[in-house]
């Protein structure tokens, strides 16, 4: 009986699976025993070790992934291939037998089975089938008995006789032990597309198969995961001899290591995408000396251990856009700085459930500000507003820290070190202001040196370290505008029919991005108007004649030098003084002898023009204030009260004003 068993063997015990890693007796009990190593590490009791003496070794490191199982306790029992296709799909036949001797009866009635019949008679035409999963039905192989090679042919000939269309195959979670009954199954299977191997142990991973193995030249997805592998069987499996068209791989949870072997690389040019959660991986440098065959474009590295990107320098991925650290240990910001290096494309990234994002609670602006190549993070794309916000904050946090070091030398280490995105950000942005201020200050304080000693060369200092004082454009002081606000009162004195005007002014800056509306609003609070009674006339800066007048006392615009009017020309008012002389009500000429002859008109006398700047209103609407300002710093705005239409005469409005502080 103990030749059934053999190391490597794999058993299950009423739906556990488990590997056998010893046969032998066991110190202080009768019998052989097994030695199984579970599947499921939670299902044993001991590693390997049974009162102190080790009797085989796990792959899995988890303290309770062995135990020790008699010989003749009864195990599942395995089939081949087409006997799980049975068990799954059935076949006509049993379709006709089950609804002929095995109808279902409900209360002593036979019940009709609505549907069902229809369902099984599809699923038993196998060779519609396009998915097939015999997903944990104790498969161990084409057939259920070892075959020689000449028997294996045969069986993979009945297969293909069969005429089987399926494109993806999931043989997840069974008995197989050999890579050459996978690669059996497999070719006779002409349009298998997607292969699942997740759970499976393979005994004999480095075994030749040349002579019954073919290339699976339509397989486009390969899924190895959870299968005990170490990097070197994983590289021995998947070549591109074996695969020439593969694009997708998983080798997650599996103890891949450090390969052993360096030369072996995973050189298939095909493909992009590559899966490696939960594979025990501390370093970049793991993967990155065997992927130097591929172009990979998504690399997923969930759940490892990984606490730093850093590598040897120049490895990097040049076609990866998507990056998966998922709950990694990457402990802070600083962690991502070589991504740009690692991975110049990159696009898409996530980053959650990791230290970096869980401590941080502005990690998503950071990370954006970091990495200027990418739009998504996370899984959720990043609109331009949102670049733009985490870019000044990045920038202005920065200088915050630019400005609390006192020595150059860990200036430079912010710069070019821990923030190496600053002269990136302030060439796209501008430098921040309270750098600019900072900078001057040092400038001034150089030329204060330079002066007490050359004051030619200071001269020249000055001249050459003249400095562009605006704001940077994406800054709240660049769309300021100061604001002069002018409201006339008319009033009358001591019972008097004659009014009295008084102005009163009002000069404040305001950022010129507010709409109409919450100007307004600001106006009316200030003057004690009610904001649908406020009417705004805005002064340009665009000139009109207007014939001189005297104004009114307190008048807007009346002309006056410090109302910003200006006389025209010297030469045209000389034109119009002329005019003026040459015109005289009593038809005399310049000479005053000639009479001017009887019939003709008399020559109208021009007036005198006074210029005055254009007004035009600031309509209600919830455009911003700039379409009507257009980048003038400086704004005069007349302020006037509107009556407000009222059904009956006598009626009034009154607005009650909280009064503040």
């Amino acid at each position: 009986m103990t030749e059934e068993f053999y190391n490597g063997r794999r058993l299950s015990y009423s739906g556990s699976l488990c590997t056998v890693r010893y046969v032998g007796a066991v110190d202080g009990t009768q019998g052989s025993w097994l030695g199984v190593e579970w599947d499921d590490p939670s299902r044993g009791k001991h590693d390997g070790t049974h009162n102190g003496k080790r009797y085989f070794e796990c792959v899995s490191n988890e303290p309770t992934a062995a135990s020790f199982v008699r010989l003749s306790k009864p195990f599942d029992k395995s089939v081949g291939f087409l006997s799980a296709m049975r068990i799954k799909y059935g076949s006509e036949k049993d379709v006709q037998a089950r609804q002929i001797f095995n109808p279902i009866r409900i209360g002593g009635k036979n019940v009709d089975e609505v549907g069902f019949s229809l369902i099984a008679q599809k699923q038993s035409a196998w060779s519609n089938l396009k998915v097939i999963s015999l997903n944990g039905l104790c498969l161990n192989g084409i057939s259920s008995q070892p075959l020689q090679l000449a028997s294996r042919r045969n069986a993979v000939a009945e297969v293909i006789g069969l005429g089987l269309r399926c494109e993806e195959l999931d043989l997840s979670r069974n008995l197989l032990e050999n890579w050459y009954d996978v690669v059996a199954i497999c070719s006779a299977l002409s349009k298998l597309q997607i292969l699942k191997l997740n759970g499976n142990r393979l005994r004999d991973v480095f075994a030749n198969v040349a002579e019954l193995e073919a290339p699976l030249v339509k397989l486009q997805s390969l899924s190895l995961a959870n299968m005990a592998l170490h990097w070197d069987e994983a590289l021995i499996l998947c070549t591109q001899e074996r695969f020439p068209m593969l694009q997708t791989l998983s080798l997650a949870f599996n103890p891949l290591g450090n390969p052993t072997k360096v030369s072996f690389t995973l050189s298939i040019p095909s493909l992009t995408r590559l899966d490696l959660t939960s594979c025990g991986i501390t370093s970049l440098d793991q993967i990155m000396s065997i992927s130097q065959g591929t172009k990979l474009t998504t690399l997923i590295l969930r759940s490892n251990p990984l606490k730093t990107l850093s590598t040897n320098p120049g490895l990097k991925f040049t076609n990866l856009r998507t990056l998966d650290l998922t709950s990694t240990l990457l402990p802070n910001l600083t962690s991502l700085s070589p991504i740009p290096t690692l991975f110049p494309p990159l696009e898409s990234l996530q980053t959650s459930q990791t230290p970096l994002s869980t401590s941080h609670p502005e990690s998503r602006l950071l990370t954006i500000a970091r990495l200027p190549q990418l739009t998504t993070l996370n899984h959720t794309p990043i609109p331009a507003h949102e670049r733009l916000n985490s870019e000044l904050y990045y920038l202005n946090l920065i200088a915050n820290l630019l400005l609390s070091v006192p020595t150059p030398a860990q200036e430079h280490q912010i710069i070019h070190i821990d923030h190496s995105q600053y002269q990136y950000l302030c060439s796209k942005h501008g430098e921040p202001a309270n750098i600019q201020e900072r900078n001057r200050n040092r400038a001034r304080q150089s030329t204060a040196h330079i002066s007490s000693t050359d004051p030619q060369q200071s001269q020249q200092q000055r001249e050459d370290n003249k400095e562009d004082r605006s704001p940077p454009r994406m800054s709240l002081a660049a769309h300021l505008c100061t604001f002069t606000l002018h409201l006339n009162h008319h009033h009358h004195h001591n019972n008097t029919t004659t009014p009295h005007a008084q102005t009163q002014t009002l000069t404040l800056p305001l950022p010129t991005t507010i709409s109409v509306y919450a100007l307004k609003g600001v106006v009316g609070r200030l003057f004690r108007i009610a904001p649908m009674r406020v009417r705004l006339v805005l002064e340009t800066e665009e000139w009109d004649p207007v014939p001189a007048a005297k104004p009114a006392d307190g008048d807007w615009g009346c002309g006056s030098e410090d109302e910003g009017s200006f006389s025209p020309s010297s030469s045209s008012s000389a034109a119009e003084s002329q005019e003026d002389d040459d015109d005289d009500d009593d038809g005399h000429g310049t000479n005053g002898n000639k009479p001017q002859e009887k019939g003709k008109k008399k020559k109208k006398k021009k007036k005198k023009l006074l210029w005055v700047r254009r007004e035009v209103e600031i309509s209600d609407s919830v455009r911003r204030v700039e379409d009507w300002v257009e980048g003038r710093r400086e704004a005069r705005v007349r302020v006037e009260e509107r009556a407000l239409a009222l059904g009956d005469e006598g009626k009034r409005v009154v607005w009650a004003w909280e009064e503040s502080g």
